[in-house]
């Protein structure tokens, strides 16, 4: 085959082959009956923001603590509805959460500077319906975290903490929220429960 008649076979080549059309589609399918199940479930990308919005109220809180120099309580309500964040001073890290006479912390987040406190309630929001925190454990069964000034975790006696855990479900999936001891480094963990 010489150079013109090299040159002439690609010109005149105006489409694709059926093998080439068959691989194509049957990547597309293959790919879609992986990505599709992940992309569309409703759980797993509410489960997916909650989880992410527990960090950043964590995060949020431990930042505001050390910025103010003062104390942060992160408290998770027992019917695993969500979680308020509260003000304290050194002489009531002791005292129980109280939600009548809780000094809220104004939600940087979410208020976008309408003063709005910080509490949120997940059965509040349709986007969160399915979310439940369904454990709490911080230095033992508390369902409290305190930051000190320094941006530590400590418990109510002022001493610091061992860390804890929250695990968030969203119909089967599920994820887990670590805080390290003395530094409340935060990590999380995907459980899975997905298909």
């Amino acid at each position: 085959m010489n150079v013109e008649t090299f040159r002439q076979s690609i010109v005149h080549r105006r489409g694709w082959t059926l093998i080439e059309l068959l691989t194509t589609v049957a990547i597309l399918v293959v790919s879609s009956y992986v990505l599709i199940p992940y992309a569309t479930s409703g759980d797993s990308s509410s489960g997916q923001s909650a989880t992410r919005m527990v960090v950043t109220e964590i995060l949020a809180a431990q930042m505001d603590a050390v910025a103010t120099q003062g104390f942060r309580r992160i408290h998770f309500f027992e019917d695993g509805s969500g979680w308020c964040v509260e003000k304290l001073d050194s002489d009531q890290l002791a005292d129980s959460f109280d939600f009548g006479t809780a000094d809220f912390v104004d939600d940087a987040i979410e208020s976008q500077g309408q003063g709005q406190q910080s509490i949120t309630r997940f059965t509040e929001d349709d986007r969160f319906s399915s979310i439940t925190i369904s454990k709490v454990q911080f230095d033992g069964n508390n369902l409290n975290v305190i930051f000190d000034p320094t941006g530590g975790i400590i418990v109510s006696d002022g001493s610091p903490s061992t860390g804890g855990s929250i695990e968030l479900r969203s119909g089967k999936y599920q994820w887990k929220i670590q805080l390290a001891p003395l530094t409340g480094k935060v990590t999380v963990i995907d459980l899975g429960g997905g298909a």
